[in-house]
C-alpha cells in the first residue's frame, strides 16, 4: 500500500482564501446602466440599485473592509448629448460630484478612470485619474480644450459630507494630448504609484509618478512600434501589455524596458492572472469568431480555451476587457447578437492559473437591464496589484516526483491545488500529511479547480563532504595555489573553500564540486571545505599546506650590528627568496644594493624593496648607533684640597656621560663623610663644613654608561693630604 502525499507547495490560491486574502477593494462593482454586483460571498451576485450610467472606463472602489467608497463613469459629454456627463457617485448612489461634461475623462475612453489611495497616508484621501476619449471633439471641442483634457486627476476626501465623501481638488490637468488608455501600479521602493498613458501622435508612453509629495512631472518614453489601445500592468508591476506586445517594466524607476514578446492577433481585452504568470486575451479566428487564448509567460506556450460563438445563428463577442475579480477569477461581458435581439451576459474564467482553466459562460444574464442605450463596454478597472498573489507551481498529475527528506526531520506535505476533499493512500482525509520515512505518498484532491492525483517519492538525504589535497601549483606572480579535490554526497546548494594562513588572512569563494584552486598566503595554511544544503551544513577535516616564502629581502650589516655615531655604516640588501628584486629605494633616495654613509643618531635607515611581481616590502636597520663609544674612567688615589686647582676634589673622571650615578665616602671607622648622585659633584675633604684630617678614606661608586645594561661599580681607598 502506498504511503502518503506529494504536492510540495503551499496553497495560496484565491478559492481557498475567500476571507482575509480576498481583494475587498474590488468587492462591489457598478457598471453599465444601473448594474451592481457584489462579491461579498465570494462569487458575483446581482445586488441593489445603481446610479451608474457608463459606456467604458469605470471605477467602483471599496475600502479594505469591502465597504463601497465611490464609483464613477470617469467622464462624459456636455449637456445636450445622448450620453451622461461625468459623474462621481457616493455609496448611497447620490451625486458626489458632477463633471458637467467639461471635466474628467471621456465617456467612451477604453480606460477613462482609475483610483487608488493617497500615498501620503492621509486617512480617507484618494486619487482619481481620468483619461480623454479619441472622439473628444465630436460635435465640436470644448472652449479652452482644443486637444481635449488628456490625463487629469481629482482628489477625493472621504471625510467630507459626513463620511460620504467630497472632491477636495478637481480636474487637475497633467498631460495632453492623451486618449483612451490609462493604468497604474505601485512603486517598488517607496509609497507611491506610477500612472501610465500614451501619446499616439508622438508614439510615446507617458509615466507620471504619484508620491506623498503629490503628482510629479510626466516622463515620455519612446517606443519602437505604434502605440494605441489599452494599457495593462501585471499585478506584480514588472510587465506591461499594450498594442499586442509584452514589455518589461521597472516598478522601482518607472522605466519601460524591452519587448518580451509579441502577440500579433491579440485583442485589446488582455488580462494577467493574479500571479502574473499567464496572459489571457481574445483573438479573431474566422470563421469561428472570437477565441479565448492563454499564454504562459515563462515560455510563451499557448493554450486555446474557448470559442465564444455558440451557434451559427448568432454573433458573440467579448464586449468588455477581461478584468480580475476579488476571488482571483477573470470576468468579461459577452454581447450575443441573434436575429432581432441583442443580449448581454457576465462570463467567468475560473482556475486561471491551474493546468485546466474553466470558462463558465453566462453565469449572470443581464436581460433585466436590457434597454435603449444599454451598451456596456467595460467592467470596473482597478490597480491590479490589489489582486497580486504568489506563483503556485503546476500540479503534477499521476507523475511521481522525487523529494529528499533530511535524516532525522519531518516534512508536511500539502496539496498545491485547492480542494474540498482529500484522500491519501493510507486512507487519511486531512488536507496535510506529515512524513518522516522514505516511501511513495499519493493524494487525490477533489472539489477544487480540477480533480488531481499527485504522488511523491520521498528519499532520505544525508549531507557529506570529503576534501583531499591534490598538490600545489606555483603560478609565478599570481602566487602559489593549493589544488583541492572535493566530493560530496546528498543535496548541495553551494560549496565554500576557505584558506586560513598563519597571518590570519582568509580567502573564501563558492565553487562547484570537483577540483578547485585557492591562493595560499603565509608559511602555513589550513584548508577547509564547507558544503551548504537543504539538510544543513558540513565541514571537511582541515588540510595543512606549508608554503615557503618567495620574496624575502633582508639587510646585511656588520658582525655585531652596533655602530658609533660618525663611524662608517655599510648596509647591503640581500634576497633569501626566489622572486628577484626589481628595484631598491633607500631612505636617502639612493638606489644601489649597498648603502654606505656616516652613522647618525636618530636617523631611520631603511630600504623599500620591490620584487619583479610588484610587491614592495620595507626592510629596516635595527642595529644600535651609540652616541659615545670606548668610554674610559679614572678615580683619584690622592686629593689635596688646598684650592690650588689640582687634586682639590674626589669624584669620577670619564670621557662619557653616566646615568644612575652614586658615590659614598667613609672614614677608617666606617663613618660616612660624603654622598652624592651628581657625577659632577666631588668631595672637597669637608664634612658639614669642617675640614677632615689627612688620612686614608674608603669609597664606593656605581654608575651606568649610555647604551649599557650593566652597572659599573668601583670600590677602593684614597688618601687625603693637607
Amino acid at each position: 500500500m502506498l504511503s502518503r502525499v506529494s504536492i510540495l507547495f503551499f496553497l495560496l490560491t484565491w478559492s481557498l482564501t475567500l476571507g482575509a486574502q480576498r481583494a475587498r477593494q474590488a468587492e462591489i462593482w457598478h457598471f453599465g446602466k444601473g448594474v451592481q454586483l457584489s462579491f461579498a460571498d465570494g462569487s458575483p451576485q446581482l445586488a441593489g440599485p445603481s446610479a451608474m450610467d457608463a459606456y467604458e472606463g469605470i471605477v467602483s472602489l471599496s475600502d479594505t473592509t469591502g465597504q463601497l467608497l465611490f464609483y464613477t463613469n470617469g467622464g462624459g459629454r456636455p449637456p445636450g448629448s445622448d450620453q451622461s456627463s461625468g459623474i462621481i457617485w457616493n455609496r448611497n448612489n447620490e451625486v458626489l460630484y458632477d463633471m458637467r461634461g467639461a471635466e474628467g475623462g471621456g465617456f467612451s475612453a477604453r480606460q477613462s478612470s482609475i483610483a487608488f489611495p493617497d500615498p501620503s497616508g492621509v486617512a480617507g484621501s484618494y486619487y482619481l485619474f481620468t483619461m480623454e476619449e479619441e472622439e473628444f471633439d465630436l460635435g465640436g471641442s470644448i472652449p479652452g480644450q482644443p486637444e481635449g483634457r488628456g490625463l487629469s486627476y481629482f482628489r477625493i476626501d472621504m471625510n467630507l459630507n459626513g463620511g460620504l465623501g467630497g472632491v477636495a481638488l478637481a480636474d487637475q490637468r497633467v498631460y495632453t494630448p492623451a486618449y483612451e488608455a490609462l493604468d497604474a501600479t505601485p512603486m517598488a521602493n517607496a509609497p507611491g504609484y506610477w500612472v501610465i498613458c500614451h501619446n499616439q501622435a508622438r508614439n510615446v508612453l507617458v509615466v507620471t509618478p504619484v508620491t506623498a509629495e503629490g503628482v510629479g512631472t510626466p516622463v515620455e518614453q519612446n517606443l519602437p512600434f505604434p502605440v494605441r489601445g489599452k494599457l495593462e500592468f501585471s499585478p506584480d508591476g514588472t510587465l506591461l501589455y499594450t498594442s499586442g506586445r509584452l514589455l518589461d517594466f521597472d516598478p522601482t524607476t518607472g522605466r519601460v524596458g524591452a519587448v518580451r514578446n509579441t502577440f500579433p492577433n491579440a485583442s485589446p481585452v488582455a488580462c494577467f492572472t493574479p500571479d502574473s504568470r499567464y496572459l489571457y486575451y481574445t483573438e479573431s479566428r474566422p470563421p469561428l469568431g472570437e477565441l479565448i487564448v492563454r499564454y504562459d509567460l515563462r515560455d510563451f506556450s499557448r493554450q486555446d480555451l474557448e470559442v465564444l460563438r455558440r451557434s451559427n445563428s448568432e454573433i458573440v463577442i467579448a464586449s468588455s476587457p477581461f478584468q480580475l475579480g476579488p476571488n482571483g477569477n477573470i470576468y468579461f461581458l459577452e454581447q450575443r447578437v441573434q436575429p432581432l435581439v441583442t443580449g448581454y451576459v457576465l462570463s467567468e474564467i475560473s482556475c486561471v492559473s491551474s493546468l485546466d482553466p474553466v470558462v463558465n459562460r453566462g453565469i449572470i444574464d443581464l436581460a433585466d437591464f436590457r434597454g435603449e442605450g444599454f451598451l456596456p463596454q467595460s467592467l470596473p478597472q482597478y490597480v491590479d496589484a490589489i489582486f497580486k498573489r504568489p506563483v503556485v507551481e503546476d500540479t503534477l498529475r499521476l507523475d511521481t516526483a522525487a523529494w529528499q527528506l533530511c535524516v532525522g526531520t519531518s516534512q508536511t506535505l500539502r496539496g498545491r491545488e485547492p480542494g474540498l476533499e482529500y484522500l491519501w493512500s493510507d486512507g487519511s482525509t486531512a488536507d496535510t500529511l506529515m512524513v518522516t520515512m522514505a516511501g511513495t505518498y499519493c493524494v487525490t484532491i477533489t472539489g477544487g479547480c480540477q480533480p488531481t492525483v499527485d504522488c511523491q517519492e520521498v528519499t532520505l538525504d544525508a549531507l557529506a563532504i570529503t576534501a583531499t589535497l591534490a598538490g600545489t601549483e606555483d603560478r609565478g606572480c599570481d602566487g602559489v595555489f593549493a589544488l583541492v579535490n572535493v566530493s560530496t554526497q546528498g543535496r548541495v546548494d553551494s560549496i565554500l573553500l576557505t584558506a586560513s594562513a598563519e597571518t590570519g588572512q582568509t580567502v573564501a569563494f563558492p565553487v562547484n564540486a570537483g577540483q578547485v584552486a585557492i591562493p595560499l598566503a603565509g608559511a602555513t595554511n589550513l584548508l577547509q571545505v564547507t558544503a551548504f544544503g537543504p539538510c544543513g551544513t558540513v565541514t571537511s577535516e582541515s588540510l595543512s599546506v606549508a608554503v615557503a616564502e618567495r620574496f624575502i629581502p633582508r639587510l646585511l650589516v656588520g658582525a655585531d650590528n652596533d655602530f658609533c655615531a660618525g663611524s662608517t655604516l655599510t648596509i647591503s640588501v640581500v634576497n633569501d627568496g626566489t622572486i628577484p628584486f626589481a628595484s631598491i629605494l633607500w631612505n636617502d633616495g639612493s638606489t644601489d644594493s649597498v648603502f654606505m654613509d656616516d652613522a647618525e643618531l636618530e636617523v631611520e635607515y631603511f630600504a623599500d624593496v620591490t620584487s619583479a611581481c610588484g610587491d614592495t616590502e620595507r626592510v629596516v636597520f635595527d642595529g644600535e648607533i651609540a652616541e659615545f663609544c670606548d668610554c674610559r674612567d679614572e678615580i683619584p688615589q690622592l686629593i689635596t684640597p688646598n684650592g690650588d686647582g689640582t687634586n682639590d676634589f674626589f669624584r669620577l673622571f670619564t670621557n662619557c656621560p653616566v646615568n644612575q650615578y652614586t658615590l659614598q665616602i667613609f672614614n677608617r671607622w666606617g663613618g660616612r663623610v660624603f654622598s652624592s648622585t651628581d657625577p659632577a659633584e666631588g668631595w672637597d675633604g669637608r664634612k658639614d663644613g669642617t675640614p677632615q684630617n689627612s688620612d686614608v678614606y674608603l669609597y664606593r661608586m656605581a654608575f651606568r654608561y649610555p647604551g649599557e645594561e650593566e652597572m659599573q661599580v668601583r670600590e677602593g681607598q684614597f688618601s687625603l693630604v693637607r
